[in-house]
């Protein structure tokens, strides 16, 4: 099962909704959403999605390895090698993790005393403690401003206004370009929130959409769907109309 299902999942189970995990974790809801759509290819360092991760696992009470090392697949590290550690991670000599980077009060693991008295490891030590501080400052201060659903954001992921935002590279001479579709999308009764992502990760969200509200876009490749009500969704791709099962809050692909 995908890390996203698996996240909104728990979340169903919880009988809460994207708005109250964002008040309570202080991360953004369009990050959530996103997460529970499995689109990790976001504007954020490595370091703070397997954090944000790491801390909706733990809000939803789940395994949180268990859930970052499907994380380490869907962003394709290769199987027998080791995630890439990130900075907010410090490490003894036999490689233990002693710092949790999403939680700072979590307690320090012994560190071998031959490793500490090493005049060649110790500095090393001691700079990588200043470098953990250093990133625990950064992450508390994204966790303060994240939370804040008043403030005006510039997002590089969602805007309120549907503006798309493209992550894809210019296409490099010799390049065959993408097959583009029509999708039109039709709401056969009221939906609260739409996100839309294609397959070039080109991303557009829809809110508080009324019943008879249709509109057609063009998207590249395939798409991914997050719908809060998917029994009231019907969509059509170069005008063939596709079936689509599900209530309530769900997540959908399509490709040809």
């Amino acid at each position: 099962m995908a890390v996203g299902q698996k996240l909104e999942e728990a979340r169903n189970r919880k009988g809460i909704s994207i708005r109250e995990v964002s008040e309570s974790t202080k991360i953004r809801g369009d990050y959530l959403s996103a997460f529970e759509a499995n689109s990790f290819d976001i504007d954020l360092p490595e370091v703070y999605l397997r954090g944000f991760i790491r801390l909706y696992a733990r809000f939803l009470d789940l395994d949180q390895e268990s859930i970052l090392a499907d994380l380490a697949i869907e962003l394709g590290v290769p199987s027998g090698k080791p995630a890439r550690k990130s900075f907010g991670s410090i490490t003894t000599a036999e490689g233990e993790e002693n710092l949790d980077l999403v939680n700072p009060k979590s307690p320090i693991a012994p560190v071998n005393r031959n490793f500490l008295n090493s005049s060649l490891t110790k500095p090393l030590f001691f700079a990588s403690i200043i470098l953990f501080l250093v990133f625990l400052i950064i992450i508390t201060l994204i966790y303060a401003f994240s939370g804040n659903d008043g403030s005006k954001e510039v997002s590089a992921v969602y805007s309120s206004q549907v503006d798309e935002v493209s992550n894809t590279s210019p296409i490099s001479t010799g390049e065959i370009k993408t097959q583009t579709h029509k999708l039109k999308l039709v709401s056969v009764d009221s939906i609260e929130k739409l996100i839309i992502i294609d397959g070039n990760n080109s991303i557009k969200e829809f809110k508080n959409l009324e019943k008879d509200w249709e509109i057609e876009i063009k998207i590249e490749k395939s798409f991914r769907c997050y719908c809060s009500n998917l029994e009231n969704l019907r969509f059509a791709i170069d005008g063939k109309d596709k079936k689509v099962d599900g209530i309530g809050p769900r997540s959908f692909s399509w490709a040809p």
